[in-house]
């Protein structure tokens, strides 16, 4: 019920739980459980990304799954590899490129980084490898018979799901048309493709790439590597080295994934240039916030007070405003947020709310 308590699946949900939930485990023992309606949306922040929402029971099934599998992976995935994973994150991810980045190259080497994204990935997660990988996993584990039956019976329904077989969309028509039909589970190969926004798509994310950071680390024999989602990147004092790697990790991906590399998005550079990583953008010598992070931050601070917020408009973008400075917080912005609470979080105190805005204070 976490952050949902207010959405009106989870409200229908909340009205009759004992029941509902009775019902669901009913089904589940079974054999009839059947995964409801999604809803499809587009957001376009911070770049348009096609969504396909979960019922609220059926998210209630992703949690009851991954909490069962999850210990069994869990134990072969890199330390390095920090998406979706509890302990790990954008910061801590961050702050170990940052480690890397001050410590430099062995022997005071110049050190090179080679970043890649993987293109339209999940929209290319190829479901038969996936189910390869935890099928195997699950019936290799120390899980009694029934056990591994009833969970394996599960990850199929849910992985070879196809969303766009039902779903209602919510929002304009032409909003669909910001997806390219190469990245949307509307079009193309069902038999590929998780939904965005599932907890069990970020979770089996990990599973998928699982292959590739054992690949990087263990064959290609680099040590210094870090990967969120799709992003990854490599540092190497070699930068010939470096150049030869990218081809073989797109034929290594091709091959055993049926994935590749968005070659647009491969950079390789010195480190002194600065990489763009997880909303920063990192030096040895310091970070800086993302400047499409600050413009979107000042657009939607200037449309708030342009809007005449009255007290519960107010009371609504206080936890915006205050995520946004807890990003630029693990930065060197000490000017930047100065800046902007000059400028613009100051006239937000001259509405009448219940924030407490005396306390309000710019850590050096």
């Amino acid at each position: 019920m976490k952050n949902k308590r207010n959405t009106a699946n989870a409200l229908k949900f909340e009205l009759k739980r004992e029941k509902n939930l009775i019902k669901l485990l009913s089904d589940l023992q079974t054999g009839e459980y059947e995964i409801s309606r999604h809803i499809c949306f587009i957001v376009t922040e911070p770049s348009p990304r096609e969504i396909f929402a979960a019922d609220f029971r059926d998210r209630i099934v992703h949690h009851l799954l991954y909490n069962e599998i999850r210990y069994l992976f869990e134990d072969t995935f890199i330390d390095d590899s920090y998406a979706n994973r509890c302990g790990k994150g954008t910061h801590k991810a961050m702050r170990k490129l940052k480690y890397h980045l001050v410590r430099g190259g062995k022997d005071r080497q110049r050190l090179y980084f080679l970043k890649m994204d993987i293109k339209g990935f999940f929209r290319n997660i190829d479901k038969s490898i996936l189910w390869e990988m935890t099928e195997e996993k699950i019936q290799n584990s120390n899980g009694v018979e029934e056990w591994k039956n009833e969970v394996l019976w599960l990850v199929k329904k849910v992985v070879f799901h196809d969303p766009a077989s039902n779903y209602i969309f919510r929002g304009k028509e032409k909003m669909k048309n910001l997806i390219p039909k190469e990245k949307s589970l509307l079009f193309g190969d069902r038999n590929t493709g998780l939904p965005i926004g599932n907890l069990t798509s970020q979770f089996f994310a990990n599973v998928y790439l699982n292959r590739l950071d054992h690949f990087i680390k263990e064959e290609l024999g680099f040590d210094r590597y870090i990967r969120y989602v799709d992003d990854f990147i490599i540092l190497n004092e070699d930068r010939e080295k470096l150049e030869k790697t990218t081809s073989k990790i797109d034929f290594f991906l091709e091959n055993n994934l049926h994935l590749c590399l968005c070659q647009s998005k491969t950079i390789l550079q010195p480190i002194n240039n600065g990489i763009d990583f997880l909303g920063y953008f990192v030096k040895p010598s310091h970070t800086l916030v993302r400047k499409k992070v600050v413009r979107r931050f000042k657009k939607k601070l200037v449309n708030f007070i342009k809007s005449k917020p009255n007290e519960d408009s107010t009371k609504e973008f206080i936890p915006c405003a205050n995520s946004y400075f807890g990003h630029f917080g693990h930065a060197n912005s000490f000017s930047l947020r100065r800046r902007f609470w000059e400028r613009y979080i100051k006239k937000i105190g001259e509405f009448k709310t219940d924030a407490v805005f005396s306390k309000v204070y710019i850590a050096k």
